[in-house]
């Protein structure tokens, strides 16, 4: 269905009509709002769903990120986004309603703190012509998602992605999708909200296939929640409860919790865990979440479930938050060793490497590789299927020294490897067979839950290697 000037539009299945454009044969619709503002009265609140409305709405531009404090930033500078972030953006083929086409809805990560659907990292146009209808969806990050207020909803970016994801189910047919082959996908932080989700009554008939992009499935405890909140309002200068927080300015709050993403000493002095990076993330609230990820799908799956899993890792996660700036070198024993305390693991045999490669690679593997095996365990033994990745290209970045790190796999996965982001995660000449080769394989299983390798079994292991010339190996 297209306008008078051949921009394309659809009807939604309750609401209005959104019009939207060309690019390359494709459809393209950005900034759709799909809750209202998350402020004023609504601060801290569960999210409103979006009314319906008469007529025609543009959706040309990409709604503002949720205010955040941008990975890079200078101390000085100021945070970005806006109020009225919850939205979502689509890009799919030219194809009618009765299409049926699979669904790829993503989250994006950024330690529950950072990040927003409109990274260029994550355009969605390669997945849309490979005849996907591609989705990106925004939620609530930091204090307003995460910090865990008594006298409010807890968990509220869980609770905005809930909502787009039913925004999903009543109105992708408008674009040809098809609301039974939904597949939900995200890396790191969006990876473990979806681990989150997949343990809720509430998700069930959502999505029926999830891809687990470097998992990170931490979650706090009441006491850890409040330790953090204590913290953050101390260095904000803010009472930490719902109304004195409703009222502080925004760059005080995201500038403390800024602080402490950065700093372990001062996540330590202020009595937080040091094993976590990042001071906020979902709580075990004991309403919402009642059990960790693992625990309460052990809960949900007593029953064999239909879901089809995708999961998976990079061989040196940790190197994304060590290398840049020379902090790989400045790791000591004293620093492993504070970390295997904290974390409750034992120390690995002493190998001829520096601390800050031991450091690296015992906190890859309790934040990333043993849930990734975890989850995928268990599918293999509750769910419908289980299949596993492990991502080993090495970075040429930052002299060679970033390795597979933490989201080094983006590009390749998106067919995005030209951008800036791209090029400071991959460098200037990535194999592009390898973006290709994963990409068909999210593509391939999103349409059939077959990415294209064997599935993973308990008594039958079996990984998928992605830029190593061994194509499949045991874990």
């Amino acid at each position: 269905m297209t306008d008078a000037r051949g921009a394309p539009e659809v009807q939604l299945s309750h609401g209005g009509r959104l019009r939207g454009w060309r690019e390359a044969g494709l459809r393209v619709f950005k900034g759709i709002r799909y809750a209202l503002p998350p402020f004023g009265t609504r601060r801290f609140a569960p999210p409103v769903a979006a009314a319906p409305w008469q007529g025609v709405r543009e959706a040309l531009d990409f709604g503002p990120a949720f205010p955040h404090w941008p990975r890079h930033a200078a101390p000085d500078a100021d945070p970005v986004g806006g109020e009225d972030a919850l939205s979502l953006n689509v890009w799919a083929p030219d194809a009618p309603a009765d299409a049926r086409l699979p669904v790829m809805v993503w989250v994006h990560g950024g330690g529950f703190v950072r990040g927003s659907a409109s990274e260029p990292l994550y355009d969605g146009a390669a997945f849309a012509r490979q005849g996907v209808v591609f989705v990106s969806i925004q939620y609530r990050l930091g204090v307003d998602g995460f910090a865990h207020l008594p006298d409010a909803p807890p968990n509220r970016g869980l609770l905005d992605q809930l909502m787009a994801l039913r925004w999903v189910q009543d109105h992708i047919g408008a674009w040809g999708g098809d609301a039974a082959r939904v597949t939900a996908f995200g890396q790191s932080a969006g990876a473990g909200a979806i681990a989150c989700l997949m343990g809720l009554p509430e998700a069930r008939g959502l999505f029926q296939r999830v891809i687990l992009q470097s998992p990170s499935v931490a979650c706090q405890t009441v006491e850890e929640a409040q330790a953090a909140l204590a913290a953050i309002g101390e260095l904000a200068g803010v009472v930490p409860d719902r109304a004195a927080l409703a009222q502080a300015p925004l760059a005080p709050l995201l500038r403390a919790v800024q602080r402490l993403t950065q700093d372990a000493g001062l996540r330590r002095t202020m009595g937080l865990a040091s094993r976590h990076l990042f001071p906020l993330r979902p709580v075990l609230d004991g309403r919402m979440l009642v059990a960790p990820p693992l625990q309460a799908l052990q809960t949900a799956w007593q029953q064999p479930s239909s879901l089809q899993l995708l999961v998976g890792h990079n061989a040196d996660e940790m190197r994304l938050y060590h290398v840049p700036g020379g902090g790989l070198a400045r790791i000591t024993e004293a620093d492993v060793e504070d970390f295997a305390r904290s974390a409750g693991v034992a120390l690995p045999v002493a190998q001829a490497s520096t601390s800050g490669e031991r450091l690296c690679a015992l906190q890859s593997d309790y934040h990333y590789a043993a849930p990734a095996a975890a989850l995928a365990h268990l599918a293999a033994t509750r769910a419908a299927s289980a299949h596993r990745y492990r991502f080993v290209w090495p970075s040429p970045g930052f002299d060679g020294h970033l390795g597979a790190a933490h989201g080094v796999e983006l590009p390749f996965v998106f067919g995005n490897v030209d951008n800036a982001a791209a090029r400071e995660l991959a460098g200037t000449s990535p194999p592009r067979a390898l973006s290709q080769q994963m990409q068909q394989a999210w593509v391939r299983f999103a349409k059939t839950g077959d990415p294209g390798w064997a599935a993973h079994r308990p008594e039958l292991p079996c990984v998928k290697l992605f830029g190593a010339r061994e194509a499949v190996a045991a874990p």
